[in-house]
């Protein structure tokens, strides 16, 4: 059986992100890196001191370890789906911007301009209103005289 055959038109540009949608995923992205990075520390402070403890605190270190670990699994996948809530909104946001069209301001040039155009088409009317009368009449003659 043949291979289907590809298309060759390209996929479609990847709307770029601003500046400022930039520097927001940098913050957030420095700021779930700086909590991981404290959760790895506290894991690691947790088991330097776990031979110290008594043996009623070994059930507490386990439970605490058990905890430290799921919430840097839970950092983790919380830095993935804000990257990706991002990514989403920016995009979001690029296609609405190029569906609307900005309005231009009216400037005094471009009321001046507007004005002068309608003072032109109301003359031109007032003109062809005017021959069609006056033709009008010439008709009406010339079927009386007919």
């Amino acid at each position: 059986m043949p291979s289907p055959k590809k298309s060759k038109a390209k996929p479609a540009a990847r709307p770029r992100p601003t500046a400022a949608a930039r520097a927001r995923f940098e913050k957030n992205h420095r700021a779930v890196a700086r909590l991981g990075k404290s959760l790895d520390a506290a894991q690691k402070d947790l088991s330097a001191i776990g031979g110290t403890l008594g043996s009623g605190a070994g059930d507490l270190r386990k439970d605490v370890a058990k905890r430290l670990r799921d919430a840097r699994k839970d950092v983790s996948k919380m830095g993935d789906t804000l990257r990706r809530d991002l990514e989403r909104l920016q995009k979001d946001v690029t296609t609405a911007s190029k569906k609307t069209k900005p309005r231009r301001a009216r400037t005094a040039t471009s009321r001046a301009k507007s004005s002068t155009a309608r003072a032109k088409s109301t003359t031109a009317r007032a003109k062809s209103t005017a021959a069609r009368a006056k033709s009008a009449s010439k008709s009406r003659a010339r079927r009386k005289s007919a």
